[in-house]
């Protein structure tokens, strides 16, 4: 186990019980689903070609959480 993951695990083990079984779902659906979503290399390519971009375009959080409520419409 890396000490990151036994760091997070120690953190959790601090939560109220709820919480913690809120954690270990995120855990278990991570799991789960981690095989489901992956790039294809021409998307991993383009990836890679906007992180280079020192010009690329960044929004904040909220404008994020704006845009993907208005995909919802």
């Amino acid at each position: 186990m890396t000490e990151l993951l036994q760091k997070v695990i120690r953190e959790i083990e601090r939560l109220p019980p709820a919480e913690q079984d809120a954690a270990a779902g995120a855990l278990i659906d991570y799991m789960a689903h981690r095989d489901d979503v992956r790039l294809s290399d021409a998307q991993l390519a383009e990836v890679r070609r906007r992180r280079a971009d020192p010009g690329r375009r960044l929004v904040s959080h909220a404008d994020a959480r704006a845009r993907i409520a208005r995909l919802g419409r």
